[in-house]
């Protein structure tokens, strides 16, 4: 699973001609493949949640053993999803940092993750290594936004998105690029925390802890920032799915989040 696959797939982000990997800034050991979108709305907002999350992931845990156990814990959780979605060939795993995905897969497929997060290898804490098996493998890894990937066109059995298609600056491009990457007969997997859950209605008490949040947040208490850069509800999420040439054909909502969380899965639509 290791095999530098990849390298053979490689194209400018911007052009989408094949280039290798000489083409590319390579930073300790990374493929630096980042393209910003800095004038572009929403950047800013992009890049401090960006910074706030490697912060955040960073950090040390002061509970060592507890923290282990979160992440057993969501493992146990999250292994339904990939038994439910049998994911094989080749992967990509967009804004995947860690690949922890791999803790579910085959061994024999072909993956690589690519994240904004250039130095994530060197930021996985020790709890994570110890509940993740996976991450005691070699993890093919590009630095690359979702918007533009560095990739020749039909080169993915599938596309992976887990809890980050809130988190991109233009998700119309973010689908776009992921269409275009993906096999004829490629599949897209995106899995996310919608609002309003399966019914899409925001509840009342919903509706002012968010209030509360905007307020607190309004006053310069960071806590309660918001860094998500859109709020889907489960029809706008399929919308967006829709709206970039992909057909839905499976949706599966995850137990442990009851009716919250959702994970579709879609394949491209012939033109």
């Amino acid at each position: 699973m290791n095999n530098q696959f990849y390298l053979s797939l490689l194209a400018d982000p911007v052009t989408k001609k094949p280039v290798d990997a000489s083409a590319f800034s390579n930073i300790n050991g990374v493929i630096d493949a980042r393209i910003f979108l800095k004038n572009t709305y929403g950047f800013n907002d992009w890049f401090d949640g960006q910074v706030s999350y490697e912060k955040l992931v960073s950090k040390s845990s002061s509970n060592l053993l507890a923290e282990i156990e979160n992440y057993r814990t969501e493992i146990k959780f999250d292994r339904p999803i990939y038994e439910h979605y049998r994911m094989n060939g080749r992967i990509l795993d967009v804004g995947g940092s860690w690949g922890t995905v791999r803790e579910f897969l085959p061994k024999d497929i072909h993956f690589i993750s690519i994240d904004p997060f250039i130095n994530c290898l060197n930021e996985i804490s020790k709890s994570r290594y110890e509940a993740y098996a996976c991450l005691s493998q070699p993890l093919n890894f590009i630095a690359a936004t979702a918007e533009f990937l560095p990739f020749v066109s039909e080169s993915f059995d599938w596309i992976h998105m887990r809890s980050m298609i809130d988190h991109v600056q233009v998700p119309d491009l973010a689908l776009m690029e992921a269409r275009r990457v993906l096999k004829p007969d490629g599949r897209i997997l995106i899995g996310l925390y919608v609002d309003g859950g399966k019914s899409g209605i925001i509840s009342s008490k919903e509706r002012i802890k968010n209030k509360i949040k905007q307020v607190l947040e309004s006053v310069g208490i960071d806590h309660w920032k918001d860094h998500h850069i859109w709020h889907p509800t489960y029809k706008g999420l399929c919308k967006l799915i829709v709206d970039n040439g992909f057909e839905i054909e499976d949706v599966y909502w995850q137990p442990r989040h009851v009716d919250k969380v959702c994970y579709i899965s879609a394949y491209k639509v012939k033109i």
